[in-house]
């Protein structure tokens, strides 16, 4: 093994480790990205077709409460480009430097997903599904318009109650449904499914 080899595995060996990402005893954040700062990198292709995403990034917060050594650890849809895009915003968030419970914030992980959607501007009639689920609640998608009218690109945004495992078989739903004749394709809508229990 080469002098140079063995030197590199020796650094990667003791760099250190990044915490697990912290889930609770969060605050909220210092700074954020405007609306117009995070429009500014909705990759172009995905603006113009319409195209709902998001991105989950991990960072650490450093000494000042700025974010470093971000990384992205999802990205939907798959190479889409919203992982760069949120990986170009992550600058623009701050952490404050205690916890709610006064813990200190600097060094820990945090992961936190990024998404970009063009909201709705119409809404279809609300969909009532009866008896595919034991419980009943209502889940609101933003979905994109097909070609065939039918929708794809839909994006949750909003569930009641918000901790309901409605969401597959309501997405399922949601897709089944057909936009009017007079919906543009590539514009979005409002799709409201209301599960009934059995």
């Amino acid at each position: 093994m080469s002098a140079a080899l063995a030197a590199i595995l020796l650094l990667q060996a003791a760099a250190p480790a990044r915490a697990p990402a912290t889930t609770t005893d969060l605050p909220a954040w210092s700074k954020a990205p405007t609306v117009a700062e995070a429009n500014a990198v909705y990759q172009p292709d995905a603006m113009k077709a319409n195209l709902a995403g998001a991105a989950t990034v991990e960072c650490t917060v450093d000494a000042t409460g700025q974010l470093a050594d971000c990384a992205v650890v999802g990205e939907s849809p798959p190479g889409s480009g919203f992982g760069a895009a949120a990986l170009a915003l992550s600058p623009k968030f701050q952490m404050p430097l205690k916890s709610p419970s006064g813990a200190s914030m600097v060094g820990r992980t945090v992961r936190f997903p990024i998404r970009w959607r063009n909201a709705a501007k119409r809404q279809l009639p609300p969909v009532i599904v009866n008896g595919d689920t034991p419980a009943s609640g209502s889940v609101v998608f933003d979905c994109r318009v097909k070609e065939d009218h039918g929708f794809d690109n839909c994006v949750m945004v909003d569930a009641r109650p918000p901790s309901t495992n409605l969401f597959a078989p309501a997405g399922e739903a949601a897709l089944r449904q057909k936009a009017p004749a007079n919906a543009a394709p590539g514009s979005r809508m409002m799709v409201v499914i209301q599960m009934k229990g059995n």
